[in-house]
């Protein structure tokens, strides 16, 4: 099964638990899925494994914890440790295939907001291929950066208690240096490369086509699985 339909069959499957278990392993669920060491398909295969093997405990009468332990977290490490790791080639095309589809949406954003801005008055619509694939990898690496350190907070968020205030305002200070970053960076590269007239429509056109197309890729290719 795909990772799809493995997250399908956990979601029929955790309804088997009692609620002790099943906040026991939720914790372990958003613990393995928020790691970064291992793709979808292993972590979706490793959490089936754990619940079916919950499943037969409660089954005989046990609690997760009598099979897993007090520290859930340092077992999944463990674990994790021991599974292969994704070829270095499929890594690759993953990411590929994420920055293709952060290509399409940022081309979409841009085309509807240059459509409206245009609408009400007349905007430079020249754009330099140099510093617009300057500007997209400065806002890619940001966006990627943010994803990670988000995964991160809530993969040790997971066992530790929650101060809502001081979650609150990392949240906040991520997204706003994010932001600023995003907004700021760019107005510092000179504008280089080839010169070309983009208007909002052709945004929008060319960012429409590239998300169809990485759906198309992914289908054929399962990048996602």
């Amino acid at each position: 099964m795909n990772a799809k339909e493995l997250i399908q069959l956990n979601n029929k499957k955790r309804k088997l638990l009692t609620k002790e278990n099943e906040e026991y392993y939720d914790k372990m669920l958003v613990y393995i899925r928020t790691s970064l060491a291992i793709s979808e398909q292993q972590s979706e295969e490793l959490l089936m494994e754990i619940l079916d093997h919950i499943i037969e405990a409660q089954n005989e009468g046990k609690r997760a914890e009598d099979v897993f332990g007090e520290t859930p977290a340092a077992y999944c490490n463990e674990i994790i440790k021991q599974l292969p790791k994704e070829p270095g080639k499929s890594t690759a095309f993953f990411i590929g295939f994420l920055l293709l589809q952060l290509a399409g949406l940022i081309a979409v954003i841009h085309g509807i907001g240059d459509v409206i801005i245009h609408y009400f008055k007349d905007s430079n619509q020249t754009v330099y291929i140099g510093t617009a694939f300057v500007t997209f990898f400065i806002v890619a690496v940001i966006i990627f950066l943010d994803v990670f350190l988000i995964l991160k907070w809530l993969q040790q968020s997971v066992y530790k208690v929650s101060n809502k205030v001081k979650d609150f305002f990392s949240i906040f200070f991520i997204v706003i240096i994010s932001l600023l970053g995003m907004i700021l960076l760019p107005r510092f590269i000179p504008p280089f490369g080839y010169a070309i007239e983009v208007g909002g429509f052709v945004y929008l056109i060319l960012g429409v086509a590239t998300l169809i197309i990485s759906k198309w890729l992914d289908r054929k290719y399962r990048f996602t699985k």
